[in-house]
């Protein structure tokens, strides 16, 4: 009877190991003081039913009002019921203070890192200072080294950008190099308003910067540029086993772009 038992266990347990991790993830940002063109991503949004949900910055306009907060909290009122959510800090939030109060999940920390489904989401802060030495690259650096999960990194200031702010920080100086010693998967960030995908050395790098603020013009090509959409736009991942597949829409319900990230 408890060989019995031990065979029925064993199997019941290779039958749960079998079964596929399934995460579902939105990404998207810039919304700014576009809200009507928000309040359209959002409900679009809600129809794929994500599990969490990040921004990647310039939540609001100027960041020095709670009106502004509250705007944006009506806006994603619904979303914030669906799912948790998790902002990065764009240079639009100017109050960093006000900012942090009104996202108490943050625990006071404008980057901070989340663990959902056996991904680990790394969310910096491109405001502050991010070179190597720096506090912020410092725990950067702990925070990757002490993870075996793959990891999704979201920040505000793109690596890579064919748009009109380019690299401005001069990140892609030092992050791809970071990057490509660890387990990062991709990297999403906004501030140059459209959606773009770039590939380096196996790891993607995606502006999604097309949730209500107005779009840039594409003056330059990134070298490791893909695809660059002068729209609107937001990000759907879906984890299944060994794949993070991810679908870009715009607001018309079209498939913008799509690629699979190997974890």
């Amino acid at each position: 009877m408890r060989s019995l038992f031990r065979l029925f266990f064993s199997f019941l347990l290779l039958l749960i190991l079998a079964i596929p991790l399934s995460a579902r993830i939105a990404i998207y940002g810039d919304s700014r003081n576009g809200h009507e063109v928000h309040r359209e991503i959002v409900s679009k949004m809600l129809v794929h039913e994500p599990e969490i949900t990040f921004h990647t910055g310039d939540l609001v306009s100027r960041g020095e009002s709670q009106e502004e907060y509250k705007l944006f909290h009506s806006i994603c009122a619904h979303l914030y019921r669906q799912c948790p959510f998790f902002p990065a800090k764009g240079n639009h939030e100017r109050n960093r203070d006000l900012y942090l109060s009104n996202f108490p999940q943050l625990n006071n920390q404008s980057y901070y890192a989340v663990e959902h489904d056996s991904l680990y989401f790394v969310i910096l802060d491109s405001t502050l200072d991010l070179k190597p030495g720096s506090e912020q690259y410092q725990w950067l650096n702990f925070t990757l080294a002490g993870t075996s999960l793959p990891v999704i990194v979201i920040m505000h200031h793109p690596v890579f950008s064919s748009g009109s702010h380019g690299d401005e920080l001069g990140l892609a100086m030092f992050l791809p190099a970071t990057f490509g010693k660890t387990n990062v998967k991709a990297v999403f960030a906004a501030h140059d308003h459209g959606y773009e995908r770039s590939l380096h050395k196996g790891i993607y790098y995606i502006t999604t910067a097309g949730a209500g603020a107005p779009m840039y013009e594409h003056p330059r090509k990134n070298e490791y540029s893909q695809l660059w959409l002068e729209t609107y736009n937001y990000c759907i991942g879906e984890r299944k086993g060994n794949l993070l597949g991810f679908k870009v829409y715009g607001l018309d319900d079209r498939l913008l772009d799509s690629f699979d990230i190997g974890l």
